[in-house]
């Protein structure tokens, strides 16, 4: 009993990110006496396991080892997390994970939803932060950007899951992935280079990441499923990166280049899922559906860039119904030939919302948008 018991202190202690100093001055002994406890030398009066327990957020029953119940009590705060989210109430997930955490306070997985919500928060009051440089070209106020208390956690946030997990190795491969992709889009944001540099030259490269290699290392049903997972890894991510060479280069927002090259990888999404089944890639193609039409807009293209721009709606519309139902999630298989044996289709993925979107519709086509009968139920519900 004695010695799970010091080795329990210790794991709570290192799970927390506490001090035997922290802890000696919460229970009000000396910090030799934690040391003693956790060394197996002593044993706390009986009296002082409430405080123990409380300290850490657990019960008594959970401090000897059976933390059935705790694992419960997380899930369950996951769960609701997730639910608030897909609401699409951020402040209200905010105030939500922030409570959980006080609880968990070095849990990945609440850490993780932690940051992303501060970080849409901190995207949200940023834009559309730009300014002219002397070259006449336009770009993210970075510095001002760098100041936003939002984003400021957000990049702590995950950072702290981050080293965690490197020593711990607890996070779930997926979603690890996620993190880093999320947390060097952040540092890019706000002009940390150097971090965002650094981050992606500790990750594999392309042609032996996993998705790559998965795709080579099966055969049969199997094989099929890898390939798909690849082959939609690898479209989501040719969609991130040429986005975000236009967006960084100014005089390709208003080229006919830029509007191709949309356009090619829109319909590369329209051609691997053929079939029109989407699924959560509805939102890859909204974004770049509406990227197309701010491009046609620029080149004083009216008529194209309202039919993008309807485009957009209808799978923001699609993907809004898909992603507020728990059932249509959990259920969902992608049809299509080339990914049919897919499981799961999900990756990374921007959360849009309504406020997100009418911001986005150019403001020549806003009434055309509200006065078509096609769209009347979306902006009954705005």
């Amino acid at each position: 009993m004695q010695i799970e018991f010091g080795e329990k202190i210790r794991e709570l202690r290192k799970r927390d990110g506490r001090k035997q100093e922290d802890l000696a001055a919460a229970l009000g002994v000396t910090k030799q006496a934690v040391s003693r406890w956790e060394a197996n030398g002593g044993y706390p009066d009986m009296q002082m396991l409430p405080a123990i327990a409380n300290y850490f957020h657990i019960t008594i029953d959970e401090l000897f080892g059976y933390d059935n119940d705790r694992q419960i009590r997380l899930q369950s705060y996951v769960n609701q997390a997730d639910q608030i989210r897909n609401g699409g109430d951020i402040r209200q997930l905010l105030e939500f994970l922030r409570n959980a955490i006080s609880e968990f306070p070095s849990e990945w997985r609440l850490q993780c939803r932690l940051a992303n919500a501060l970080a849409i928060l901190g995207y949200q009051e940023c834009e559309p932060n730009a300014t002219i440089s002397e070259g006449g070209s336009v770009c993210l106020d970075r510095e001002k950007n760098a100041q936003n208390r939002y984003l400021k956690e957000a990049v702590s946030v995950y950072e702290a899951a981050l080293k965690k997990d490197a020593l711990e190795k607890d996070m779930d491969d997926g979603y690890r992935t996620g993190v880093i992709g999320a947390l060097i889009g952040l540092y890019s944001f706000i002009g940390d280079f150097e971090n965002a540099e650094k981050t992606a030259r500790s990750q594999s490269p392309i042609k032996i990441s996993q998705e790559v290699l998965l795709a080579r290392a099966a055969e049969g049903e199997k094989a099929e499923e890898y390939c798909g997972e690849a082959i939609l890894a690898l479209m989501h991510e040719l969609y991130m990166v040429i986005d975000g060479f236009i967006t960084a280069k100014h005089s390709l927002t208003y080229s006919q280049a830029a509007l191709d090259a949309e356009l090619a990888v829109a319909r590369l999404y329209e051609s691997i899922l053929e079939d029109g089944n989407y699924g959560s890639f509805h939102n890859d193609i909204c974004m770049l559906y509406l990227n197309c039409s701010a491009i046609a807009v620029r080149l004083n293209e009216s008529e194209h860039a309202l039919k993008y721009l309807e485009i957009a709606l209808d799978h923001f519309m699609q993907w809004e119904n898909f992603s507020k139902s728990d059932q249509l999630r959990e259920s969902h298989q992608l049809t299509a030939p080339l990914v049919s044996k897919v499981k799961s289709g999900a990756t990374s993925f921007v959360v849009m919302n309504r406020e997100w979107f009418e911001k986005r519709i150019p403001a020549a086509y806003v009434d055309t948008i509200r006065n078509n009968p096609k769209y009347a139920l979306f902006f009954e519900k705005s």
